[in-house]
């Protein structure tokens, strides 16, 4: 059972030493779910670090040097169950504990049609400056993510229901660049996913991050409540 606490205090442990690290933390960019939950009040706990790699050569020599240094600040904490470079990304896996949760470390190489440095700005955590993702481009990756899994993962459906909510601006030249289509055709698209989520899936790797209360609005609500908002959104921008 996850105890979110132990992992929290661990994954902070981690993106301090990156940040305080100057050889990397330049070109490492914080995104995805865990970034909003520490930076934009996210209510689902989230439990990997996901970075983009940005302003540096993404040649092989570069890569492996990244992998080192990310291996030497993250064994202090556990043992490195894997790692390796692939042709889009440099990963670590670590386990902090027999019977605790990994936390997977990723980082993605491959960029996008858009300047990386544009999509992050610096923020503040525990007195450690970040470089982190603006809410557009965390909304833009979030739509990317919900139709280019194997699967739907029900937290993208959370996500997006929250960023939405909370009116997050879309930035759609940057949903149209990581897409590749219109970023009307992809919205419809993404409708359609969430339509077909089946009732007893919605909560699929999600009992765990969140509460009692949340866990029973989410199994009543979540699927209505983001067709909603992706219709409402939808409408407003074609």
């Amino acid at each position: 059972m996850l105890n979110r606490e132990i992992h929290q205090v661990i994954m902070g442990q981690v993106l301090r030493d990156i940040y305080s690290d100057i050889t990397i933390s330049p070109f490492l960019g914080f995104k995805d779910g865990t970034c909003a939950y520490f930076f934009y009040d996210l209510p689902r706990f989230s439990v990997d670090l996901d970075f983009d790699l940005i302003s540096i050569k993404k040649d092989e020599f570069a890569k492996k040097e990244i992998l080192e240094k990310i291996v030497s600040i993250v064994e202090k904490y556990g043992n490195i169950k894997d790692k390796h470079i692939k042709y889009n990304s440099i990963f670590c896996l670590l386990s902090y504990g027999d019977e605790e949760h990994n936390i997977k470390i990723e980082i993605n190489t491959r960029g996008q049609l858009k300047s990386m440095t544009e999509q992050y700005e610096l923020n503040e955590l525990f007195g450690i400056s970040m470089l982190t993702a603006t809410k557009d481009y965390l909304v833009a990756s979030k739509f990317h993510a919900l139709l280019n899994r194997s699967q739907v993962a029900p937290r993208d459906v959370y996500d997006i229901y929250y960023f939405l909510k909370n009116n997050w601006g879309v930035n759609k030249e940057m949903l149209e660049d990581l897409t590749g289509e219109k970023s009307q055709h992809y919205l419809v698209k993404c409708i359609e996913v969430v339509s077909n989520v089946k009732d007893n899936q919605i909560l699929q790797g999600l009992g765990e991050l969140l509460s009692v209360k949340e866990k029973a609005w989410v199994k009543e609500n979540l699927k209505t409540e983001t067709i909603f908002l992706l219709k409402n959104y939808l409408s407003a921008i074609r």
